[in-house]
């Protein structure tokens, strides 16, 4: 005969997200009730190559000639190539609900190539951003400029994106 006193109360998967069961500790949200987010950060933009092959951030710093080619970077053939391999070995597992992603070219570059297709929505939004300070690579275009470059490329692979909170 087993002793069956210690044994925890069952969690179902009607039990309310709110409910507190004493015995199990203090949790308000349950597992089965949980999201799971993942970050991904861009792949190369023209910034990072400029910088790497300069030894620091000097050729994207606002005040230094030529800085502002930089301006909103785009990915570089690396950098296509990193979403690429992404997309091809490390999604395994990962089913996304809803991508967000933000402003910047380099940005939903990397989102587009990694997760196009896929059928998950795309929502831009601002706050995921960079500040802008002293850096011309962390100055986006305008709104228009980035929705006229990217809605052909979304509109080819039957992509929704929400620009809406983009600001």
């Amino acid at each position: 005969m087993t002793d069956d006193s210690h044994a925890l109360p069952e969690i179902g998967k009607d039990t309310t997200a709110f409910s507190h069961v004493p015995e199990h500790g203090f949790s308000l949200f349950l597992a089965n009730r949980t999201k799971t987010i993942h970050f991904i950060r861009h792949a190369e933009g023209t910034h990072n190559e400029a910088n790497y092959a300069y030894g620091d951030d000097t050729p994207c710093t606002f005040s230094t000639e030529g800085s502002w080619d930089y301006m909103d970077a785009r990915l570089t053939e690396k950098g296509i190539g990193q979403c690429i391999r992404v997309r091809n070995t490390s999604l395994e597992g990962v089913k996304p609900e809803l991508i967000v992603v933000s402003p910047f070219t380099r940005t939903l570059q990397t989102a587009h190539i990694i997760f196009c297709g896929s059928g998950v929505p795309f929502l831009v939004h601002n706050l995921c951003q960079e500040r802008w300070g002293k850096f011309t690579c962390d100055k986006k275009r305008s709104k228009t400029e980035i929705v006229a470059d990217m809605s052909s490329v979304y509109k080819a692979t039957g992509d929704t994106i929400d620009f809406d909170s983009f600001g």
